[in-house]
């Protein structure tokens, strides 16, 4: 059975923390230009902190998980993550809104860990990958709602009403979080702790050639995140700009099952090529977008490209390794993803008072584009055999 108490309850906190977790990366950029006239270099780095801090709470948690508890982590990461928006209201410069951010992700990092960790064991080994799939759509839901909300909260509440609702949130999760019961026989025990800072606990160097663009594309999609709010300022569509990522979220929804049948037939390349040229014409439809169909429009095609192409690129890393390393591939994916996206704003974010919002789209259309040959440099041109059990 998949849908157990115990599953339940994780799929809640993964959705509630990943909800606050997309709203906040919405709403911070808008909050630092806003409120401590940051630069837009400065406000995508606000806004990418958190992945950094992020990608700090994975390193700190995998290799301890089996020694210090899955539960005990997981109330830490829920705690310092709720404790992290009392921070954002008494932040009173860009350094201490800076470190809300990376506290922020660190909570989110040691919660994300857990979560996804857990639930690979609390799902019969038959059913993991449909169950690991009905998990995911915690995290599709929240990538709908969370910048929905935070688009949508910067246009009739407060900076501090909105910080409060995401400490919410987190007391919702704590609440959920302390009547978990994790059956005993569901995760294998260990007698001795293993070394956080062992690089071998999280990379695979089979991995690391098609995560280096996994790493470029989730910098387009960082920037992509962290400067919409603005672009659709300048754009007069504030209010239809908060259907954005809505509609990016249900098409994602509704074609994943489609590509992942066409990748279990076909292969990764069959997804992944479609998906980075229509992600070069998402992006150039964006810069073009004078109305809001136009603009809702290049919503739909970044959905369907790089939302694809980061679950193809996912599940493509499982199979570039024996079973028994799929956990190392899987994190090694997810450090590429989450470093991609926590640097992608404050880079690319340098160009914008030279070039304008509208030029910066086109910039990661020509970025995408240079993706197509060098993911057949490191993949494409390769055959991947299937996935095997040793």
């Amino acid at each position: 059975m998949i849908f157990t108490r115990s599953f339940v309850i994780v799929a809640m906190i993964n959705f509630m923390v990943m909800m606050a977790y997309y709203l906040l990366f919405i709403v911070c950029g808008p909050y630092a230009i806003d409120q401590f006239k940051a630069s837009p270099s400065m406000a995508g780095l606000v806004a990418g902190l958190m992945l950094v801090g992020c990608l700090a709470g994975r390193f700190t948690t995998s290799g301890i998980l089996h020694v210090v508890g899955f539960k005990r982590i997981l109330l830490a990461g829920i705690v310092v993550f709720t404790g992290s928006m009392l921070l954002y209201q008494v932040a009173t410069n860009l350094p201490a809104l800076m470190v809300a951010r990376f506290v922020s992700g660190l909570g989110v990092g040691w919660i994300g860990t857990v979560t996804a960790t857990l639930v690979a064991h609390l799902i019969p080994a038959n059913r993991l990958g449909q169950g690991i799939g009905y998990f995911s759509l915690s995290t599709i839901l929240a990538l709908a709602l969370g910048p929905f909300l935070g688009m949508l909260m910067t246009q009739y509440l407060s900076y501090p009403a909105i910080f409060g609702i995401c400490s919410g949130f987190g007391f919702i999760s704590l609440f959920i979080a302390i009547n978990l019961k994790i059956p005993e026989d569901a995760v294998p025990k260990s007698s001795h702790q293993t070394s956080a800072f062992n690089l071998q606990n999280y990379v695979d160097k089979k991995v690391l050639p098609l995560s280096s663009v996994v790493l470029v594309v989730a910098a387009c999609y960082g920037a992509l995140q962290a400067f919409i709010p603005v672009y659709a300022r300048e754009l007069n569509m504030v209010h239809s700009a908060s259907f954005f990522f809505l509609f990016y979220a249900i098409i994602v929804f509704v074609t994943r099952p489609w590509a992942g049948k066409i990748f279990d037939v076909r292969g990764a390349n069959y997804i992944a090529y479609p998906a980075l040229v229509m992600a070069v014409l998402g992006f150039i439809v964006l810069g073009i977008a004078q109305s809001t169909v136009v603009f809702l429009l290049s919503g739909i095609l970044l959905g369907v490209s790089i939302g694809n192409f980061q679950s193809t690129a996912q599940s493509a890393s499982m199979k570039l390794v024996p079973k028994t390393r799929i956990g190392q591939a899987t994190s090694t994916y997810f450090i590429f993803l989450d470093l991609g996206i926590g640097i992608g704003p404050y880079l690319l974010g340098t160009v914008v008072p030279l070039i304008g919002y509208q030029n910066l789209f086109f910039i990661l259309a020509g970025i995408c584009a240079l993706c197509v040959p060098m993911y057949y440099y490191v993949h494409g041109k390769r055959r991947v055999r299937p996935l095997v059990g040793s």
